[in-house]
Parts: structure tokens; C-alpha cells; sequence
């Protein structure tokens, strides 16, 4: 373990000696190996690895390193996740005080569903799930209604993926009826679940969409199935899309947001 949290640091000093500083920064392999005290082979090795995985670009005529392109695809990522939750709060606020149910910020990451912010009921029979919870991304709303508006070859490759002999939901679950499922939830622009995740409990999950103009993550209304009655749904699923309406187009997005 010691070997490997040494090469991580190495890897966090070059990364670092990189960043730019106003300007962008090239360097040649002689001059980071003398900056960070390492041996020439070194620092050579881990630069080819990261220059592999696009990390660092290397320059063809100087043969001088730079930071590459994955690491901004990465920075670009945690920053929309930043912006839609810092962008998103105080609508969840409103949507929450106005359901009177707990409220949830969902994103997609990979093949799963993952809880980036939460606002509680203030009931005391409330749904309280963890942040930081994940799920695949067919099971729950707040997961499904991503996996519906995702483009058809991405949503086509993710479903292959799912091990379907396998669901960890608390009711059974196959590719024929998610299939059914994604359809609907196009259609209607809203996907409505429950006692999946959670034992009497429903959810409805609205898409939202980035600049892009495509799904970036889901605003969701969660509470005890025994207060979500068919008038309920169809307010909460309307609440829900205005303000996820509102939420894309504050980030950009000028489709329309039920497509």
C-alpha cells in the first residue's frame, strides 16, 4: 500500500507543477524531475502513464508536457455537479415547502443513481434516504427518470449492462417492464415509483436538463405511499416539473424540457 500512496503522490506533485499559472505551462521531463527531486526514469515512467490516460499531453517538436484534456473533462464534471446543486437549492426549498415532503437532487453517475442534496419534510412521518446513496439507474424514480431521457444508444448499452438476475429492489423488476417503462415516462414526462428503494414509499422524479440539452440529473418528491393519493401525484409530478423547468434553464438548457 505504502508503493502505491507513493506513486499517488508523485502523480499529485507532477499534476500540480503543471497547473497553469495564468499562462499555460509546458515543461521537459529534465525540468520536473530536478523540481520534484526525482530520478529522470521516473518521472519519464509516470509521465507516459498519464500522457496514456490523457492526463498530460506531451508536445510532438519540444517533447514538453502539459495538463491534457481529462483532466478538464473531470473539472468540468465536478463543476456542473456543483453548479446544479448550488443552482437547484432553492428551488428544492420551494418545491419542499409546497409538498410539505422531503425533496431530492439526483445525478447520474456511470450505471447508477446517486443523492447529491436533500431538503426534509417537515412532517414527522417523513422519508429521510442518505446522501451519497446509490442505486441502478432502473431502480427508483428519481434513477429511472434519468435512464428514460438519456440518448437511446447510451440508455440501450446501459440496460444491456444490468445483471437482471440480480435486482437489489424490494420488488421484482425486469427488462421487459423497465423497457415498458421508459416509454411511459417519456410520454408523460414524469416517472412515479413505489415501495422500490424504501418499503412504503413513493416517489416521483422530473428530469432536468443542462446546456448541452441533455439529462443532467432529476429533482424528486419523496414521501410515505399512504399520503401519496392519485390527486397528490398528479400536484407534486406538476410542481416537480415546473420547478425542474426552471432549474434547466437556469443552466442553460433552451430545448424543451419534456421532450
Amino acid at each position: 500500500m505504502n508503493g502505491l500512496s507513493g506513486v499517488i503522490n508523485k502523480v499529485v506533485q507532477i499534476l500540480d507543477l503543471l497547473l497553469p499559472q495564468g499562462t499555460e505551462k509546458e515543461m521537459s521531463v529534465t525540468e520536473i524531475s530536478k523540481a520534484l527531486n526525482m530520478p529522470i526514469q521516473s518521472a519519464h515512467r509516470l509521465l507516459s502513464s498519464l500522457t496514456e490516460h490523457g492526463f498530460v499531453s506531451q508536445n510532438e517538436k519540444t517533447k514538453r508536457y502539459k495538463l491534457g484534456l481529462s483532466l478538464m473533462k473531470y473539472g468540468f464534471l465536478m463543476w456542473d455537479s456543483l453548479m446544479l446543486r448550488t443552482i437547484a437549492r432553492p428551488f428544492m426549498e420551494e418545491l419542499s415547502k409546497r409538498t410539505k415532503e422531503t425533496v431530492y437532487l439526483s445525478v447520474r453517475e456511470n450505471a447508477e443513481g446517486i443523492y447529491i442534496d436533500s431538503v426534509d419534510s417537515p412532517q414527522v412521518l417523513k422519508i429521510s434516504e442518505p446522501i451519497g446513496l446509490r442505486l441502478p439507474l432502473f431502480i427508483g424514480a428519481s434513477n429511472r427518470v434519468i435512464l428514460a431521457f438519456l440518448k437511446p444508444e447510451l440508455q440501450k448499452s446501459l440496460l444491456d449492462s444490468f445483471d437482471w438476475d440480480d435486482v437489489p429492489s424490494l420488488k421484482p423488476l425486469s427488462r421487459a417492464y423497465i423497457d415498458q417503462e421508459l416509454t411511459a415516462i417519456k410520454q408523460q414526462g414524469y416517472a412515479m415509483t413505489t415501495n422500490e428503494a424504501t418499503e412504503g414509499t413513493t416517489g416521483i422524479g422530473v428530469p432536468i436538463f443542462s446546456y448541452e440539452n441533455t439529462v443532467i440529473g432529476s429533482l424528486n418528491v419523496a414521501g410515505p405511499s399512504i399520503r401519496f393519493s392519485e390527486e397528490s401525484i398528479g400536484k407534486y409530478s406538476s410542481m416537480a416539473r415546473k420547478y425542474a423547468a426552471l432549474i434547466s434553464n437556469e443552466l442553460g438548457y433552451r430545448g424543451r424540457n419534456l421532450q
